[in-house]
C-alpha cells in the first residue's frame, strides 16, 4: 500500500504535499478538487498545492493523509494530439546548437522527438505553457544564460526532460527548436488552452 501523505501547511490557507511523479501529481489533484473546502488545487511536477477554506482545514487535511496517489493521468486513455513543428530555422533558432550538444544530426534529432508518444504533464510558468514528458533519455538540454524577451506563441523548445510549448507570447529560456502553427489558445473556446494535463502528444515534422 501507498505511503500515507504528509501534508506541510505553507500558508494560513495552503496545504502542499509531495509525490513522487508528473503523473501522480494530476492524479491526485483531479480527486482532490472534489473535497469539501478545497478551494484551489495546483498540481506541479513533483507536489499539490490545496488552497482551503479555513473552516474546513480538518476536512481537507484528512483528505490529503487518506489520499492514495496513482501514476495513472486522469486522461491518459484519450487518443494523442498530433503537433505538427517547422523544425529549424527561424522557427528553430536554437535547433543546430541543440543537435551539437546531444551529438545529433538534424534530422536524428527530428527522429528521435517525432518518433514517440509525449504526455503533458504540467501546464504553467506562462499561461498555457506546456512541460511535456517523452523526451529519449539523455535529452537534457539547460536553460538559455540570457532569456528571451519575447517568444512567438507557437514556439516549441526543449529544456532539462522536456519540451515546452508556448501558448502565447512572452518571455522565455528554453532552447527554441521549431514552432507550431496549432491553435493552442482560442478565448472563445469552453477550455481555452488546446493542451492540458494528461493529454498525450504526438508531434510531426512539416
Amino acid at each position: 500500500m501507498p505511503a500515507r501523505l504528509t501534508p506541510i501547511r505553507v500558508a494560513d490557507d495552503v496545504f502542499e504535499v509531495a509525490v513522487g511523479s508528473p503523473a501522480e501529481a494530476q492524479a491526485l489533484a483531479s480527486a482532490l478538487r472534489q473535497t469539501p473546502g478545497a478551494e484551489d488545487v495546483v498540481a506541479g511536477l513533483d507536489r499539490v498545492a490545496v488552497k482551503f477554506d479555513p473552516a474546513e482545514i480538518e476536512i481537507v487535511r484528512a483528505a490529503l493523509q487518506n489520499a492514495r496517489p496513482t501514476d495513472k493521468h486522469p486522461q491518459s486513455k484519450a487518443s494523442p494530439v498530433e503537433i505538427e513543428i517547422r523544425y529549424g530555422g527561424e522557427h528553430g533558432p536554437d535547433l543546430k546548437q541543440v543537435c551539437a550538444a546531444l551529438g545529433l544530426s538534424i534530422d536524428a534529432f527530428i527522429a528521435a522527438h517525432t518518433g514517440a508518444v509525449h504526455t503533458v504533464e504540467m501546464i504553467g510558468f506562462t499561461p498555457g505553457f506546456s512541460y511535456i514528458s517523452g523526451l529519449p533519455e539523455g535529452f537534457s538540454i539547460p536553460r538559455l544564460a540570457s532569456p528571451r524577451p519575447r517568444v512567438p506563441a507557437g514556439s516549441v523548445g526543449i529544456s532539462a526532460a522536456f519540451t515546452g510549448i508556448y501558448a502565447l507570447d512572452g518571455p522565455g529560456g528554453w532552447p527554441l527548436i521549431g514552432r507550431t502553427d496549432a491553435e493552442l489558445f482560442r478565448a472563445d473556446r469552453d477550455a481555452p488552452f488546446l493542451l492540458t494535463p494528461g493529454q498525450r502528444v504526438q508531434f510531426r515534422a512539416l
